[in-house]
């Protein structure tokens, strides 16, 4: 059992319960101490943890208990997902990462990639489902168009084969497609992380890789049931970068200018530089 040790509002680390005996018994811990495992709703103070009454801990005065009050709940794991896996955690990872990002991840703990993956999975469920409405929707309208021989029929052999199978079956067809694209997005996800990973190494990042992942996860994850949102995508696409350079900043303790040169110049100049090289290649071999 994993147990989360908070004290002033700042999180001492994660122990097992046989550590915590410990670090009672030598005086690390104190019976004030807030701590919180998977599945409570808050955090309590060590004192009022029947596994560690045995230790001989009293338990914390009243006082000392009325602490589990909003600087406890600053202390929680965050986003809500690290918490447990639920609709209500769903919504309200995608609520912290929008409208509170800064405290969200810097109170992002450390972790492995279960989580991570997990809310990536949920977050495209709804962005499928929207997908393959909307290009469902598209798509049966031209096999309709191009069935009824109508102006703006079959001109190209993928038009021709949307009318070929129909509208229901070019609907289906798409998401489909989305479908098995969307179940290797977490590996798409891995190789995004490790290229912003190398990129933010020349600045000292804190953590490690499985940070930069998890960073990247909740970041663009939250914005992913907005993607084929028609007008909204719009706003969210920009807002996720902007997240994510706020969650870069938290977790690995970087100033904000140094995840921007990161994150959007250096691959700015990157795509650039291809792009010069391309067309100063086509112009030399025109200019010949």
């Amino acid at each position: 059992m994993q147990i989360h040790v908070a004290r002033n509002n700042a999180q001492l680390g994660v122990f097992t319960a046989e550590e915590i005996i410990a670090g009672l018994q030598s005086g690390r811990f104190v019976a004030a101490d807030l701590a919180w495992r998977e599945g409570l709703s808050a955090w309590l103070p060590l004192g009022d943890w029947t596994e560690f009454r045995g230790v001989g801990v009293p338990p914390p005065s009243p006082s000392v208990g009325a602490y589990a009050g909003p600087r406890a709940e600053d202390a929680l794991p965050m986003p809500s997902w690290e918490r447990g896996a639920s609709l209500a955690n769903f919504v309200a990872t995608i609520k912290e990462v929008a409208l509170d990002p800064v405290r969200t991840f810097a109170n992002l703990r450390d972790g492995g990639y279960a989580r991570p993956i997990s809310f990536t999975y949920w977050s495209l469920l709804p962005a499928w489902l929207c997908g393959s409405l909307l290009y469902g929707a598209l798509f049966g309208f031209m096999a309709t168009v191009g069935a009824a021989g109508l102006p703006g029929g079959p001109k190209d052999p993928f038009s021709s084969w949307i009318v070929g199978v129909g509208p229901l079956m070019a609907a289906l067809a798409i998401s489909a497609a989305l479908a098995v694209f969307f179940v290797f997005v977490p590996l798409f996800n891995f190789l995004g992380a490790a290229c912003t990973h190398v990129l933010l190494l020349p600045w000292g990042p804190s953590g490690g890789f499985a940070q930069t992942y998890r960073a990247n996860a909740y970041a663009y994850g939250a914005f992913m049931p907005f993607v084929f949102v028609p007008c909204l995508n719009y706003v969210a696409m920009p807002w996720q970068l902007v997240a994510a350079i706020i969650a870069h900043s938290q977790v690995h303790r970087l100033v904000w200018w140094k995840v921007v040169l990161s994150l959007i110049v250096i691959p700015c100049l990157c795509v650039c530089g291809l792009y010069a090289l391309m067309f100063a290649a086509i112009f030399s071999k025109f200019a010949r």
